[in-house]
C-alpha cells in the first residue's frame, strides 16, 4: 500500500509550466503571406513543418505520463513479475501466506501432543476449527457430510483471513485482490459441491437431482438449461464478490490518500491541512479491513457450505 501511495502521488505530481508564446516568437506570425499577395490571388505558401522541439508527445514516447490513478490499480490488481523475478507480487504473497497458514496449522497440532490441553495459538485455532464445524458445515452440509467437509471449509476460512490480514502490512500486497485467485478458490468449491453430489447419488443420479421432482414434462426444456447454468453462477459469484471486496477497501484507502495530493495541486495549504484529516480516515478505514477479513473469510466459507448442501441434500 505504500508503494502505491508514492506511485499515485507522482502520478499526478504537477508537471513544468509551458512557457507563454510571445507574438514575436510565434511560427505564425513569421511565416503568415503578405497581405498583397492574398489580394492578388496568389495562392498561400505551405506551412512549414513545426520545429521537433514542439512537436507534440506521443503517448507511450519517453517522457510522457500515460499512467493514470486506474491503471495504477489494475496493476496492483494484475501485476507483473516482481523485483526481477519471475513471479509476481500477489504470487509470492500467496505462496507466503499458503505456508503461513501450514505453520500455524502445525503448531496448533503441536499443542495437543502429550495430552496436553492447548493454549495459546492452539487454543484460538481450536475455537475457530470447532466454530467451522459446528456453526457452518453441519448445519449446512448436514452430519456426517459436514464433517467430511470440514477441512476443506477450515482451508477457505484460515487462507482467506490471512491473505487479507497480510494484505494491510507495508509492502505487502492482497493475494485474494487478485481475480485468478478468487477464482481458483471457487473452482476447488465448485469441484467439492459436484463431488458432494456424485459421491452420493452416482453422475447419472447427482444429474438427475437437479431437475426437481414432480416437475412437468413440457418445462424440461426450461429447467434443464437453467439448473445448468446455475451450477456455474454459484462458483462465478464467489469469484466476484470475494474479489470486489478485497479490491473495494484497497481503493477506499487509495483514494482517500490521493486527496492530499489533489488538493496539493490547487494550493499547498489545502494540501497539507488535507493529510491529516486523509491519513485519519484512512486508518480508520484499515482498522475497519481487520473486521472485514474475518467477515469475508466466513462468508465465502459459509457459502461454500451452503452450495455443498444444496447437492449434498437436493431435496432440502
Amino acid at each position: 500500500m505504500t508503494a502505491l501511495l508514492l506511485a499515485l502521488v507522482l502520478q499526478v505530481a504537477p508537471g513544468h509550466p509551458a512557457p507563454a508564446a510571445t507574438p514575436a516568437a510565434s511560427p505564425a506570425a513569421s511565416h503568415a503571406p503578405p497581405a498583397e499577395a492574398l489580394a492578388a490571388g496568389a495562392p498561400p505558401p505551405a506551412h512549414s513543418p513545426a520545429p521537433e522541439g514542439h512537436a507534440p508527445a506521443e503517448a507511450g514516447e519517453p517522457g510522457h505520463e500515460a499512467a493514470g490513478p486506474g491503471e495504477i490499480l489494475m496493476h496492483h490488481v494484475q501485476d507483473g513479475p516482481w523485483l526481477g523475478i519471475f513471479a509476481s507480487k500477489h504470487m509470492v504473497f500467496l505462496f507466503l501466506v499458503a505456508s503461513l497458514v501450514v505453520v500455524v496449522a502445525q503448531l496448533a497440532v503441536r499443542s495437543y501432543r502429550g495430552g496436553r490441553i492447548p493454549r495459546g495459538l492452539g487454543a484460538a485455532v481450536e475455537s475457530l476449527v470447532v466454530f467451522i464445524r459446528d456453526e457452518v458445515a453441519e448445519p449446512n452440509i448436514g452430519h456426517g457430510d459436514g464433517r467430511r467437509f470440514t477441512p476443506l471449509l477450515c482451508s477457505f476460512f484460515f487462507f482467506i483471513l490471512a491473505a487479507a490480514l497480510v494484505g494491510l502490512l507495508p509492502f505487502s500486497a492482497t493475494s485474494t485482490g487478485n481475480i485468478a485467485v478468487t477464482l481458483a478458490l471457487a473452482t476447488v468449491s465448485f469441484a467439492a459441491q459436484q463431488w458432494a453430489g456424485i459421491s452420493k447419488y452416482g453422475v447419472v443420479g447427482h444429474f438427475h437431482n437437479l431437475v426437481p421432482p414432480g416437475l412437468p414434462i413440457w418445462l424440461l426444456p426450461i429447467m434443464i438449461p437453467l439448473e445448468i447454468l446455475s451450477m456455474f453462477t454459484k462458483p462465478f459469484a464467489l469469484t466476484v464478490r470475494l474479489f470486489a471486496n478485497m479490491l473495494a477497501g484497497h481503493m477506499v484507502i487509495t483514494t482517500l490518500l490521493l486527496l492530499i495530493a489533489l488538493m496539493g495541486q490547487l494550493n499547498w495549504v489545502a494540501g497539507a491541512a488535507m493529510a491529516p484529516v486523509s491519513i485519519a480516515l484512512a486508518v480508520f478505514i484499515m482498522l475497519l479491513e481487520v473486521l472485514v477479513a474475518f467477515i469475508q473469510a466466513y462468508i465465502f466459507t459459509l457459502l461454500s457450505a451452503i452450495f455443498i448442501g444444496m447437492y449434498a441434500h437436493p431435496a432440502h
